[in-house]
């Protein structure tokens, strides 16, 4: 349930050497030049969708759920599809796991380490990779304990499938799912639902349904607190998107990234050129920037909830959330505010890291990609703060800065060198319509 933000154009060569000859300064109107040529070759050699992004004629288990449908009208035009539910009518016992394969049922315990450990392996094992299987998403052990564990989380909500190995007498995780509880405004009504994650099956056992079951068994769970709705994203199509959005990426480490095929330099720039034109000053254009402390805690919970206001669909959070969400955890979350001569926080930045496996490369092994989280201006443009947004993350080590195209990102993707990628993600509400929502008008960020 989720996208890998792809790489940008796919069918560019480098296909000449660099010319040393070539000047590596260049004019701003050389600049300007360079880059609108940059962004039509992305934009005509991007990958057209696949046909698994294209609706199907039917799907098998989706059109069993209470989920808008491509082909009939939802029985609602906004709210509620499934409203005769009772707690008590709800099934006592866990789904019933194929037989005869040695499956079991187990809740994943993010206390202790080594469960952590063994999440972590599988994840970064079978998890989401590109189109081209160049690069699989590996989320850091310390990552998941903070995504998993956030306030009122309930441990059994995280849920695994075992396989019991009797030659080993041990057992090996085969299958997941994730879900942790969230409250979202949606089109002006408020909502408390479950955001689901990390739905993964291992290859040898996807011809086994247990994807299915693992959603299953994860409403189950979800029912029988109470809940009764939910919001996912997946790169796949599927019945039926309120919103779809799309990855741009600006990069920051340019010859790693030419070097792992992750982007392509045009057939007439060579690699200093391309150095020149993405190069991002050290120091900040603007005084007063410092990393987030638990202190600003409560300048931020207003700041974000004043700027929330502003979306269709957007999430809440409280100032436990706040504190849990965007104070700095080294190597997983970076957030930074500005302050103005009276310590009043006007501005904030904030952003995560999900490095992936570079799986065909002799030399790297690991891309390392800072996501855009909450970006949030009242004395900045947005372009600005954006770009103080890339100096933070090319200064912290990052390779490449990815960005969805929600709330306002959009208006600093192309004076901040922005590509468009080929990774679309597109939002989904279980048990629940949602009128047609753009991009710009959503303010949800799921992991």
């Amino acid at each position: 349930l989720h996208s890998f933000p792809t790489r940008r154009s796919s069918d560019l060569d480098l296909g000449k050497k660099e010319n040393n000859n070539d000047k590596d300064t260049l004019t701003e109107k050389e600049q300007r030049a360079l880059l609108d040529q940059i962004l039509k070759l992305e934009q005509e050699n991007t990958k057209p969708a696949h046909r698994k992004n294209e609706i199907k004629d039917k799907y098998e288990f989706w059109e069993t759920q209470p989920v808008a449908q491509f082909n009939k009208d939802a029985p609602v035009e906004f709210g509620e599809i499934w409203k005769d539910h009772k707690v008590e009518d709800l099934r006592k016992t866990p789904f019933d796991l194929p037989q005869g394969e040695g499956l079991e049922w187990k809740d994943v315990d993010m206390t202790k380490q080594n469960e952590i450990d063994k999440l972590y392996e599988f994840l970064k094992t079978n998890y989401v990779e590109d189109e081209d299987h160049m690069f699989r998403f590996d989320y850091s052990k310390d990552f998941l304990k903070w995504h998993l564990t956030s306030p009122n989380y309930f441990p059994e909500w995280l849920i695994s499938i075992v396989q019991l190995d009797t030659k080993k007498n041990k057992k090996k995780m085969v299958g997941f799912i994730a879900g942790i509880p969230i409250k979202v405004c949606i089109h002006g009504y408020d909502i408390s639902l479950a955001e689901i994650d990390f739905l993964c099956v291992k290859k040898e056992f996807r011809n086994k349904r247990l994807a299915p079951l693992l959603i299953r068994e994860v409403s189950r769970r979800i029912h029988v607190r109470n809940q009764w709705w939910a919001v996912y994203t997946s790169g796949t199509m599927l019945p039926k998107p309120f919103a779809q959005t799309t990855y741009y990426h600006r990069n920051l480490n340019v010859k790693k990234l030419v070097d792992i095929h992750f982007t392509y330099l045009p057939p007439n720039m060579n690699l200093a050129r391309a150095k020149n034109l993405y190069k991002l000053p050290t120091d900040l254009p603007f005084s007063g920037f410092r990393q987030m402390e638990e202190k600003d805690v409560d300048q931020v919970h207003d700041l974000l909830e004043n700027f929330e206001k502003k979306f269709k669909v957007h999430g809440y959070y409280d100032k436990d959330q706040v504190k849990h969400w965007f104070v700095p955890r080294k190597n997983v979350v970076y957030s930074y505010v500005r302050e103005d001569s009276n310590n009043k926080i006007t501005d904030f930045i904030s952003f995560y890291s999900l490095p992936s496996s570079i799986l065909q490369h002799e030399s790297y092994k690991k891309l390392m990609a800072a996501y855009s989280f909450f970006n949030i201006n009242t004395t900045l443009t947005v372009k600005e703060i954006m770009k103080c947004a890339l100096i933070l993350a090319k200064n912290a080590g990052f390779d490449v800065f990815n960005c969805l195209n929600i709330m306002n990102n959009e208006e600093a993707f192309q004076d901040l060198l922005f590509g468009k990628g080929g990774g679309k993600l597109k939002y989904y509400f279980w048990n629940f319509v949602c009128p047609h929502t753009e991009p710009k008008e959503l303010s949800l960020v799921l992991m």
